[in-house]
């Protein structure tokens, strides 16, 4: 599981449970631009996007295209994630809130976001915008088929390909339809409208709609559909001249009247219609006055059931405001708004609780945009302590920690260079005092064993001085003891599996990501066959013989991934170049991390 092959090309910003898209670019150049663009900020598998949670970094492609990728732990394996999409659509529903956002704001509406998230309508599927105690609701997932006769939604919107049947768009006369178009690394949305017979029209702005006082979304075709109608509404109809025939025709219509609008719990119309009717009893008799009287009582028994109901959740609602039960008003105003949507008839106590929480709700909305801005100016003020903190505190004993394995690791290579290079007396002398330099800032980070070849340098350069007249040369090392196969001897076969692990840590560098070698084994697949521990450290040596002898050696970053090669074959990679490795496994952690970050320095613009 060393490379991520799942090609996800969208991410969330900061942490992962932010609702803030982004897209990656697939063209290699943009993506340079991109990372330019969002240095220091870090990319993660989204919680929204129905993601594992964890970090992503953006990989660069060569063969594929450009794509984010999981960052894998120490042993170099992917976290398990069930991201089940990831195209750039799979963000759609987060691109929502940036998109409506300011336009229903400037409309006078408050509105709040969620991303429902059930098991039969995954994350992503459903978002709902709260306006004011009216509901919008986005079905953004074909899977997850629309609720038409659902009462929590004063409308319903559908995305890109969300089925609507005939009947249910003939019996509406329209259904509004959202999607996203790719502009950069955004998503930008357009609306549209439905009509039954004419297909979808999107030849208008988000500008050029509005969301009314009942919730709904109003479009320029939804415009002129509601013109047309109100004009149909207005032409006159002829009424009978007879009153003697128009009665029976009264009471009957009359009767289905009341049925029909008990059938569909359409309070308001029942409510007018009973009223009607019990004016009309006294004029009938016999079958008709028997059909009417138990219509009456069915309305009676609708009304008295809704004004129960109704007289429950103001009573609630009225007890949840003087406590001052901000969530409880919250999730009741809904309610409450539907059955004034359906009857809008109110008592002076009901509008006295639709004020209270009007109130209640604005004065919370304002102590919270309060505590935002409190919030936001002590983040502000923390950061500005923090950057004069560390601009005026010393190195933290961390640092200075680092600073010193740094140092170390330069004493180690330019007495390596000593040893290896045929230099002049004046190189010599110049290496010799930036290796005094080094020694003194690594101080007691040093090995008794690094500091005695320091002081042998410093003796070795005096020499000359103190006896002009003889020239001494040094005595030559003593051979080490070398358990390694020299690289010249190297096999033919690895010499291009020599190359390929080269690369592939060249390419880690850049990246500046540690690796290990079971992932080198995944990455170069046949390239690299498997190997022994001495084959191994060979080849390493092979791979870092043209390493420069005052750099870090490529294989740190084998060793900084994985401890057990560090402690069992870096050893041996150190020893054949000519490199003191230091006994103590702590101490060599700390080499190893120190040219790890070297490397990462040296080869980020290479």
């Amino acid at each position: 599981m060393g490379v991520d092959n799942r090609q996800i090309q969208t991410a969330v910003l900061a942490d992962p449970e932010s609702d803030e898209p982004v897209v990656c670019p697939t063209d290699a150049d943009e993506l340079d631009a991109f990372r330019e663009e969002f240095a220091g900020t870090t990319f993660w598998c989204g919680i929204l996007l129905g993601g594992c949670g964890g970090q992503l970094l953006t990989r660069r492609g060569n063969v594929r295209v450009s794509h984010f990728a999981h960052f894998p732990d120490p042993d170099g394996l992917l976290p398990a994630c069930g991201r089940r999409s990831r195209g750039v659509a799979s963000a759609d529903h987060l691109y929502v809130r940036a998109a409506t956002q300011t336009w229903l704001r400037r409309q006078g509406h408050t509105p709040r976001y969620r991303y429902i998230d059930r098991d039969d309508a995954p994350v992503g599927s459903l978002v709902e915008i709260e306006l004011d105690g009216r509901t919008l609701l986005l079905h953004m997932d074909r899977t997850t088929p629309p609720d038409w006769e659902s009462a929590q939604a004063c409308d319903i919107i559908l995305g890109p390909g969300v089925p609507i049947d005939h009947r249910t768009l003939l019996r509406r006369g329209y259904v509004n339809r959202v999607k996203f178009v790719s502009k950069g690394n955004q998503r930008v949305m357009m609306l549209g409208t439905e009509l039954p017979m004419k297909g979808t029209d999107w030849d208008f702005q988000l500008a050029d709609c509005t969301v009314d006082e009942r919730g709904r979304l109003i479009t320029p075709v939804v415009t002129r559909l509601e013109a047309a109608r109100a004009a149909e509404e207005r032409v006159p109809v002829l009424r009978p001249r007879s009153e003697d025939t128009e009665g029976p025709v009264q009471i009957g219509a009359l009767t289905r009247l009341i049925n029909k609008a008990v059938q569909k719990k359409e309070i308001a119309a029942v409510r007018g219609l009973r009223d009607t009717a019990q004016l009309q009893v006294p004029r009938c008799e016999g079958q008709a006055l028997e059909h009417l009287q138990r219509a009456i009582s069915q309305a009676d028994d609708l009304i008295d059931e809704q004004d129960r109901v109704r007289r429950r959740l103001f009573a609630e609602l009225d007890e949840a405001v003087r406590h001052g039960q901000v969530f409880r008003v919250s999730a009741l105003v809904p309610q409450v708004r539907r059955f004034i949507l359906r009857d809008s008839v109110t008592t002076s106590q009901e509008a006295g609780i639709l004020q209270a929480v009007d109130t209640l709700l604005r004065e919370t909305r304002q102590a919270a945009v309060r505590r935002q801005r409190a919030a936001a100016e002590d983040r502000k003020r923390r950061r500005e302590t923090e950057i004069q903190e560390r601009q005026t505190q010393p190195v933290t004993q961390a640092q200075e920690r680092k600073a010193r394995n740094r140092a170390r690791g330069q004493v180690q290579h330019i007495i390596a260079r000593l040893r290896r290079e045929k230099l002049s007396i004046e190189q010599q002398k110049s290496l010799v005092e930036e290796l005094v330099r080094a020694a003194e800032k690594a101080g007691d980070h040093l090995s008794e064993t690094e500091q005695r070849k320091v002081d042998e340098w410093v003796e070795k350069i005096a020499a000359p001085a103190q006896e002009p007249a003889v020239e001494k040369i040094p005595p030559a090392a003593p051979p080490q003891p070398d358990t390694i196969t020299e690289p010249t001897k190297l096999p033919a076969h690895l010499a291009p599996v020599a190359a390929a692990v080269r690369g592939a840590l060249k390419k880690a560098a850049r990246e500046r990501t540690t690796t290990s070698w079971k992932r080198l084994e995944h990455q170069l697949g046949s390239a690299l066959p498997s190997l022994s521990s001495n084959e191994r450290v060979q080849l390493l040596v092979q791979v870092d013989r043209s390493t420069a002898g005052d750099e870090p050696l490529l294989s740190s970053l084998l060793a900084a991934g994985d401890s057990h090669f560090a402690s069992q074959c870096y050893r041996h990679v150190l020893t054949a170049l000519g490199l003191d490795a230091p006994d103590d496994d702590d101490d060599l952690r700390d080499v190893v991390e120190a040219d790890a970050e070297q490397v990462f320095t040296d080869w980020r613009f290479r």
